[in-house]
């Protein structure tokens, strides 16, 4: 109870109509509106856990994507490259860490700003965010690093300035709070008549932002499932449209993957795959990426749930552009040697002025900073267990390993899985399967991912994985 007690609340006012039970709209803060524009700014894989914890004796079903996550968590260590690669993929970071340290409510408890050294940093001026990465001497690097300058971030004011209170509808288009604003929605809304509607006020805590989060993507109406019904639907109602080619997409020739696709003959449905281990890196590196990011591949044009007018809103509100500054980024250890998609992974530009290691006395602390000269640390790839020596990033997985992918994405490495066991699960003839190889580019990569996230896949049944890749 003492905990509850000190737990960070925002102050949320609804506007009810009593007699549809429904919320008309809502007037919120910064911190609030802040909070629910994070959103879109969560990794895949960060969406996924946050809303499995949020019911574990009921999970949510995100589909696919919830198998690929279960994917990682069941594979054992020795199928990944190193220890820090499991540990990146079950917990995504975010390019935008930084900003939420100012949040009132920070709603992912996981994200932290830790670099890690060894023991002889002040001469290696190597750093990893992982402590089981290697160090250029061969030492481990486990021994956490601060630093006084991280990264010239300004978290005042993330995603918007100058404004201290909206107003959200009940699908999510926000404004300003003002009374013009007001009058126009309600008139907008046909809620003439003010006399029919009440005002309550809610403490929001972390419970129920969850369950906003979840019913953002699952309901039409989510301040009303959320805050009045305090429930929401597993399934959604699916709207899919194959992507247009972009031929300014196409990959080189060394830029492709190559798969083998077991398919029936009678309705040409893939089973499952047989790949390597660079198709397996590209799906899970769909784990680390964020919302922001899908909304810009599909082109705008998300209409699942309400998080399409969470980003419209959003565009409309901002003066800094936030999301549009940073197209398609995650954090440079997601680097693999088949990315395929157009994704950013740059390195952190890092330059040491005081910095030390917490097990260290500060009379033993590092100092690089002079007048004129100021080092730069160098970060290494936490996927090389070469002493951190990568040019062009390794995968997550064990290099020269096989894998069979099922449709709905388990991914299973093939030492583990019996072939055998495999196809005759399906109950089907031999005669009535053969085996094509699928080469793999930019723009089936594209539509693979809109086919992936979470705007389509919140439902019970499973569509072909691969229908949108050419057979």
């Amino acid at each position: 109870m003492a905990q509850s007690s000190t737990e960070p609340k925002f102050s949320l006012r609804l506007i009810i109509d009593e007699e549809k039970n429904k919320v008309v709209l809502a007037e919120a803060g910064k911190d609030f509106v802040q909070i629910l524009f994070s959103f879109l700014t969560l990794p895949i894989g960060t969406i996924v856990r946050l809303l499995a914890k949020h019911r574990k004796s009921d999970p949510v079903t995100i589909g696919c994507l919830r198998n690929l996550y279960t994917s990682v968590v069941d594979m054992e260590l020795d199928d990944f490259e190193t220890d820090a690669c499991k540990q990146m993929l079950l917990y995504p970071k975010n390019i935008r860490e930084a900003q939420y340290r100012n949040f009132k409510l920070n709603i992912d408890t996981n994200e932290s700003l830790k670099c890690f050294g060894c023991r002889f940093f002040s001469i290696c001026r190597m750093c990893s965010n992982f402590n089981t990465s290697l160090c250029k001497c061969g030492k481990l690097m486990n021994e956490e690093i601060s630093f006084l300058e991280y990264e010239e971030n300004d978290v005042e004011g993330v995603f918007m300035r100058d404004k201290s209170s909206f107003i959200i509808t009940d699908d999510l288009r926000l404004t300003d709070d003002s009374t013009s604003s007001l009058l126009q929605t309600l008139k907008d809304l046909g809620c003439a008549d003010v006399s029919k509607l009440r005002e309550q006020v809610l403490d929001i805590g972390l419970k129920e932002v969850m369950t906003l989060m979840q019913c953002v993507f699952t309901s039409n109406t989510p301040l009303t499932d959320a805050f009045l019904k305090n429930q929401s639907s597993n399934t959604v109602r699916k709207i899919y449209r194959k992507l247009s080619d972009d031929k300014g997409d196409e990959a080189e020739p060394d830029k492709v993957i190559t798969i083998d696709a077991i398919v029936r003959k009678q309705d040409m449905k893939i089973l499952y795959v047989e790949c390597g281990e660079d198709f397996v890196d590209l799906l899970f590196t769909f784990l680390a990426i964020p919302l922001e990011s899908i909304w810009e591949i599909s082109g705008n044009s998300i209409t699942i749930g309400r998080i399409g007018n969470l980003f419209r809103s959003f565009k409309d509100l901002s003066d800094n552009e936030v999301l549009s500054a940073s197209k398609c980024m995650i954090p440079y250890y997601y680097r693999c040697q088949k990315q395929l998609l157009k994704i950013r992974t740059p390195t952190p530009r890092v330059y040491l002025g005081h910095c030390y290691s917490k097990t260290l006395s500060y009379s033993q602390s590092f100092y690089l900073t002079t007048k004129r000269t100021t080092k730069r640390m160098t970060f290494v790839d936490p996927k090389s267990d070469c002493c951190g020596r990568s040019k062009d990033g390794k995968g997550f997985v064990k290099r020269g390993t096989k894998f069979i992918v099922s449709d709905d994405l388990i991914v299973t490495p093939k030492i583990s899985s019996s072939t055998f066991s495999v196809l005759k699960k399906f109950q089907i003839l031999t005669d009535d399967l053969e085996v094509q190889a699928i080469t793999i580019s930019n723009a089936d990569v594209k539509n693979l991912l809109y086919r992936l996230n979470p705007f389509l896949f919140f439902q019970q049944n499973y569509d072909s994985l691969y229908f949108n890749i050419r057979l």
